[in-house]
């Protein structure tokens, strides 16, 4: 067996990353928690106040969009840190994932409590203030809406050069004017959930409404088994893409077998490869090869999509 080479890239050398979006995603954060914080206590108490279990099921969806937003806007805070990041071998970017995860297992418990209540009000209906319930639902809906305005705004105000010529001759690549845009998931699942949020306070309007107007009463609580529905099915696929993130699962956006045959059609042989996801616009790459000749990790490094962003790739070459 040959001399192992060891190669590890330098985060200097990488892709510029346009970290900007995640600081305005912050921002947005923290605007979507004021409004949704309100608007959940608001309508919790007028849910209760009304009788009405779809406007409280709306207002206890509200509840669990508000503590996700809390969340993500604390772990967006705690990812500054550079105690933290110090301390943690690939930095912080771990805790957006984290967070999220988090916040989908106190929505799974949400929804089972929503149907316990929901069906309880089936079996025993209570009177419903319809007018007050539906001026409520009204009010909370126009915020929902803002609310998807303000964390949906200014998504793609900017853009970056990204220049044709690449070269990939023995590592050598050029990307000082280039620059990836980071796909922040933790803002995305809080933009989805704030639109399931309005879609549940759609539901509950209809409830109302039928329930005023042709004395459909058992349409409310009905609304509220389905809201706790959404919620389930939105923690369900948020906890299932943070646990594979968190567990390092390998990236899904592209073919793993096709990087290797790719690599392989050069006479080389690959014997073991791995890649994981290690904040966001950044992951690690593991890569060990039977090569003649010694490229390096730059070189390496082409075989791999732009998209991932930052790689730090460690290629042992045999």
């Amino acid at each position: 067996m040959k001399t192992n080479a060891l190669a590890h890239c330098n985060q200097a050398d990488e892709l510029a990353v346009d970290f900007e979006e995640i600081e305005r995603n912050e921002r947005r954060t923290l605007w979507a928690v004021f409004l949704t914080f309100g608007m959940m206590i608001l309508e919790i108490a007028a849910g209760y106040w009304t009788g009405s279990m779809a406007l409280l099921a709306d207002g206890y969806h509200m509840a669990s969009h508000a503590g996700a937003l809390g969340i993500s806007f604390f772990v967006y805070k705690l990812t500054k840190s550079e105690s933290i990041k110090s301390r943690l071998s690939f930095g912080s970017g771990k805790l957006l994932p984290l967070g999220a995860y988090t916040s989908a297992i106190g929505l799974g418990a949400m929804s089972v409590w929503m149907v316990v209540e929901s069906v309880e009000r089936l079996m025993n209906p209570s009177t419903i203030q319809f007018n007050q319930a539906i001026a409520i639902t009204v009010l909370g809906l126009a915020v929902n809406v803002l609310t998807a305005f303000i964390l949906g705004s200014g998504g793609h105000k900017h853009s970056h050069a990204h220049g044709d010529d690449h070269n990939h001759d023995h590592g050598s690549h050029d990307h000082s004017h280039e620059k990836v845009k980071v796909e922040d998931h933790n803002h995305k699942s809080a933009l989805f959930h704030v639109i399931a949020d309005a879609l549940t306070s759609v539901l509950a309007l209809i409830a109302l409404i039928a329930g005023k107007y042709f004395g459909i009463s058992w349409l409310d609580p009905l609304m509220g088994v389905l809201g706790a529905v959404v919620i389930l099915k939105w923690a369900y696929t948020l906890l299932k893409d943070t646990a594979w993130e968190l567990l390092d699962g390998h990236p899904k956006s592209f073919s793993l077998k096709e990087v290797k045959e790719t690599i392989e059609a050069t006479a080389a042989k690959v014997i073991d490869l791995h890649i994981w996801k290690v904040g966001p616009g950044n992951h690690a790459v593991k890569l060990v090869v039977i090569n003649e000749q010694r490229y390096g990790s730059e070189y390496y490094k082409q075989y791999f999509p732009k998209h991932l962003g930052s790689v730090h790739m460690v290629v042992e070459e045999r």
